[in-house]
């Protein structure tokens, strides 16, 4: 798979605030791009863009990863690229230097695509938008995977939020299917309030309708991401996906509301890592004097409890629920079937590893035995 980062829009309003800003808390932020903002207050090393690539390169998911900006920022992220590992020859220049002479997202995926010969599974992400972060891509690439079709990210929008600043998707929940796809739309045009946000995943022979369009679409309004999903979304099946954070693109905002959303999306990360502790519990051993379950006594015993033998489990935060055998005590390795028998007779055997209960893997080894 291919991931394509896009940085490669014009934004007037923030730039043109943080240049006449009179503080002075932002002189060393004019010109800059928006993606290499900073992602959290008084953090000026730690970039929007900075936390979209850590996601990005943590997992090995990618065979490239190409970054579209535009000219007139070109050497801004050329500088970012050489102090964090980027390829830059991977720096995809669209050659636009204004907004009014901007190409659209989808022009700029084309561009990437037809320049760099691609021809793989692509993802498409913002890298001046703003979330939490705390995302799997091995899990959006896994959904994606198992649909036969493409995959728009979306979030749950809060009552307050305006469905006519973001695409809106309505969903076929039993599939998972996106049923529309609506740019921008006014409150009664839908009851949705499910908000897409510039992340994407295309398949291989997808990939060529993108090119298609480009040449059968050529105003610059058709080119914007919202328009171009509504038409894909009535020729091919796209699927859509719900990841727990909100999406805020900060293309579309001054200085005020950029303030605002940083110390938000830096508050919920901060709660995330501060509110996760390491919990350890025991679960003593029981030994039953009287009543079982299974028998007459509807499900009423009597026992006593261990102290000196247990069960411990450890608890401890991950974006994964992964059980993890005790390498002593839930062997899951053996030299010989003789072993397996001699050590599962006398211990027990309950290793996360294997579905097949004991007595039909006693079974099975009874039959090889008797076999050999």
């Amino acid at each position: 798979m291919i991931c394509i980062i896009l940085v490669a829009g014009h934004n007037l309003l923030l730039e043109t605030e943080i240049l006449e800003d009179k503080s002075g808390d932002y002189t060393h932020l004019i010109g800059v791009p928006k993606a290499l903002l900073p992602a959290r207050p008084g953090h000026s090393q730690d970039t929007i863009l900075d936390c979209w690539w850590n996601v990005v390169k943590s997992r090995n998911q990618f065979s490239d990863v190409y970054l579209v900006t535009n000219a007139d920022k070109y050497k801004y992220y050329e500088r970012w690229a050489t102090a964090n590992e980027f390829p830059v020859n991977n720096i995809v220049n669209d050659g636009t230097t204004t907004l009014e002479n901007s190409l659209g997202a989808v022009a700029d995926i084309e561009l990437t695509i037809r320049s760099k010969g691609i021809d793989d599974d692509v993802m498409v992400l913002s890298g001046d938008m703003l979330c939490s972060h705390n995302i799997d891509l091995e899990q959006v690439n896994n959904f994606f995977r198992q649909k036969n079709g493409e995959l728009a990210i979306y979030y749950e929008m809060e009552p307050d939020e305006d469905v006519g600043r973001r695409g809106i998707i309505e969903i076929d929940h039993s599939t998972s299917r996106i049923v529309q796809f609506l740019e921008k739309p006014k409150r009664h045009e839908t009851k949705s309030n499910y908000g897409s946000v510039v992340f994407y995943c295309f398949r291989k022979e997808v990939v060529p309708m993108i090119c298609q369009y480009t040449k059968t679409h050529t105003s610059k309004e058709s080119k914007t991401l919202g328009i171009f999903m509504g038409w894909l979304v009535s020729e091919t099946p796209v699927y859509a996906m719900k990841l727990p954070t909100p999406f805020k693109l900060i293309g579309q905002i001054g200085l005020a509301e950029y303030q605002k959303w940083v110390k938000v999306f830096s508050d919920m990360t901060l709660k995330s890592k501060t509110e996760c502790e390491i919990i350890t519990c025991k679960s003593y051993a029981r030994i039953g004097l009287m009543g079982n379950p299974s028998d007459g006594f509807f499900g009423k015993t009597i026992s006593l409890t261990i102290s000196n033998f247990w069960a411990e489990a450890t608890l401890t935060e991950s974006t994964k629920l992964k059980l993890i055998p005790h390498p002593l005590y839930d062997p899951a390795d053996f030299g010989s079937l003789s072993d397996l028998v001699g050590i599962t007779a006398k211990e027990g055997y309950a290793s996360s590893s294997s579905s097949t209960p004991f007595h039909l893997l006693s079974g099975m080894t009874d039959a090889i035995v008797g076999c050999a």
